[in-house]
């Protein structure tokens, strides 16, 4: 747990924003997280999304190369069978995790 006494602002509850990561194109979705985060600053999120496509799955490695720290994403999972994982191996080694299904 942070410390209030360090400055350090206490970490909101987790939402699960894994259906709108799916159904939204990036843009929309950081958009959307953007103004989650102006309404609670606090707020934190984690991705739980199953496999869409390769060019999902790289969006999701983006984000965690890019964007998880600004957007206050503290984790993406992505669930996929084996031969979806293989189809992007790379996108899953940079931190996004490999749910298998």
């Amino acid at each position: 747990m942070i410390e209030e006494s360090r400055g350090e602002r206490p970490r909101g509850e987790q939402q699960d924003v894994g259906e709108d990561f799916n159904a939204m194109n990036y843009t929309d979705f950081v958009s959307m997280l953007r103004n989650k985060i102006r309404t609670d600053p606090n707020i934190r999120f984690v991705i739980v999304a199953d496999w869409v496509d390769v060019r999902k799955t790289r969006a999701a490695k983006a984000i965690i190369d890019q964007d998880a720290k600004r957007l206050h994403i503290d984790s993406i999972t992505i669930r996929a069978t084996r031969k979806q994982h293989m189809e992007d191996v790379n996108a899953f080694q940079s931190g996004v995790k490999w749910e298998e299904i």
